[in-house]
């Protein structure tokens, strides 16, 4: 088996988790592997230089507006809210409209994002792939998340097809890191156990 087959097996298998329920927001916190936090104290991007899909003034931008919302909406229990963020950077390029991704065009722009970088083309392919049949898979839950009502004062309820997408190309990425851009530590390896589960901000 080649590289890129070991690649797509690995993609497939993470999908499979997380369609599976392994990231539950509404799991009691002695069953949600997620609810403490990552079991090391260290930035992602020490571990592995995962790169950026969309741009990044216009992330930085969707995270000054909607970053603390987000964090808040991470503690709260029930069905998985939208994340702001990320359909503030959809919406940005052009990728996002009326509880839609433009499947085509976001993958189109996700490969041009890894011109300059072949090592993480074949991931980023199949990630892409296996990230939208995953939001096919959740549709019913993610249909739930558009209907809810603020629970906070000011909360912006956002469709929730956008951070089902990017989130698991962020977990897909981090925990298929290439070896050769990879620290493999031990701690990055904690870390990377960590974030093949769960999301990390």
């Amino acid at each position: 088996m080649d590289l890129q087959q070991q690649s797509y097996r690995a993609v497939k298998f993470l999908v499979f988790l997380l369609a599976a329920g392994v990231l539950v927001a509404d799991q009691s916190q002695a069953e949600n592997p997620c609810a403490n936090g990552p079991p090391v104290e260290m930035n992602p991007a020490e571990c592995c230089a995962t790169p950026m899909l969309v741009d990044g003034s216009i992330m930085m931008d969707c995270y000054q507006k909607y970053g603390e919302q987000t964090k808040k909406q991470l503690k709260l229990d029930g069905v998985p809210r939208g994340c702001c963020i990320a359909e503030c950077a959809m919406n940005a390029t052009n990728m996002y409209a009326d509880g839609m991704l433009k499947r085509d065009d976001v993958a189109k722009m996700f490969m041009d994002a890894m011109r300059d970088k072949p090592e993480w083309m074949a991931l980023v392919r199949d990630a892409t792939n296996a990230c939208f049949e995953l939001a096919a898979s959740k549709m019913e839950e993610i249909e739930a998340g558009a209907k809810l009502e603020p629970s906070f004062e000011g909360e912006k309820i956002c469709h929730p097809i956008s951070g089902v997408v990017l989130r698991c190309m962020g977990m897909m990425m981090f925990a298929q890191c290439p070896p050769t851009v990879f620290n493999d530590t031990e701690n990055c390896k904690k870390l990377r156990e960590y974030g093949s589960m769960c999301p990390m901000l």
